[in-house]
């Protein structure tokens, strides 16, 4: 019998070692650290950015709320199948690096409060006694609609997800949402007639019928173009990641992100269709597509995924410098 020397074993497990070896996306997403990391230089980014001089502390503290939001949507839903930060994380870059080429306070608000609906709404999996909430996702977006109109039209695809694959609707469910919608409005209006300003309604509900912004890119900038680009790139790397290991995932798990893979494809094609709102639609569109990326960083290990983790964070961190030391990325593209 031929004996195999001991260096061949040593060998064998070397082979053994490199190949369970964790790379440095692993270290990232399963290490406590990373979120006070991410935290500390996305807080030194907005001081870089105008945080003081801009007086930016509205939409950093709402910011800081998002991604509290995102943490605890990963937690109550176990999105992902280890203890990972990774989704806070991707969320906390990508609002970071969007802070840096155009921020408002009412575009931090309304990714807030789609955070917040999404929050609420996967609460609702299966389960028909969820009203409170669906209520609550009712009001909500009729609370966003009084800072950016165009905002009601995330009200049909929430019904549309509240049936399937939620399976939540039900006759109780529906009044719920009317009666949401309806309290906002219901206590400003009584306000403004008492005001004699009748014309804020009709003027109000105007861009909801407004088509000249359809297909509209005379505001469109380099920065819009370049952020899209790459929240497009991270959902379908996610998406198709998804998709392809989607059995090892629990069902209640698969249908959670059928919400947000239906989502992201939602304001994946209204962002090109409307684009004038894409100061808002970009904020919206980093929300969903943070859970998908932070889903493919966290469960893959091979060395080309470890490559594109690498190369979106050098991405990021080269868009929002230049963001902030250069005026390219404010450039009109028409």
């Amino acid at each position: 019998m031929k004996i195999i020397p001991h260096n061949h074993f040593q060998f064998f497990n070397f082979q053994l070692s490199i190949f369970n070896m964790k790379r440095f996306q692993n270290r990232v997403a399963e290490s406590s650290l990373s979120l006070p990391v991410s935290a500390i230089i996305s807080i030194l980014i907005w001081f870089a950015a105008g945080l003081v001089s801009r007086k930016l502390w509205i939409p950093l503290l709402q910011t800081g709320f998002s991604t509290y939001l995102i943490a605890e949507m990963n937690t109550r839903n176990t999105l992902l199948r280890i203890r990972s930060r990774m989704m806070s994380c991707v969320f906390l870059w990508l609002a970071t690096m969007q802070a840096t080429i155009a921020v408002r306070w009412q575009t931090t608000v309304i990714q807030t409060l789609t955070g917040l609906c999404i929050y609420l709404l996967l609460f609702c999996y299966k389960d028909k006694k969820e009203v409170p909430s669906i209520f609550c996702i009712a009001l909500i977006i009729s609370i966003g609609s009084i800072i950016w109109t165009p905002f009601l039209y995330f009200l049909p695809i929430v019904i549309f997800l509240l049936c399937i694959p939620l399976y939540a609707i039900s006759f109780k469910a529906v009044s719920a949402i009317i009666m949401g919608i309806v309290l906002p409005y219901w206590t400003l209006i009584p306000y403004f007639v008492y005001k004699e300003n009748t014309d804020w309604i009709k003027f109000h509900f105007a861009p909801l019928h407004d088509v000249s912004v359809l297909f509209d890119y005379s505001s469109v900038t380099v920065g819009h173009l370049v952020c899209y680009a790459i929240l497009i790139i991270l959902m379908l790397i996610g998406w198709i990641h998804f998709v392809r290991t989607a059995y090892k995932d629990k069902i209640k798990t698969r249908n959670l992100y059928d919400v947000i893979i239906t989502l992201s494809i939602f304001f994946a094609l209204i962002i090109p269709i409307v684009p004038a709102y894409a100061n808002y639609t970009l904020t919206m569109l980093a929300v969903v597509v943070s859970p998908l990326a932070a889903h493919y960083f966290s469960l893959t290990n091979t060395k080309l995924t470890n490559i594109v983790f690498i190369i979106t964070l050098i991405i990021i961190a080269i868009v929002s410098i230049m963001a902030i030391y250069t005026p390219y990325l404010e450039t009109p593209i028409l």
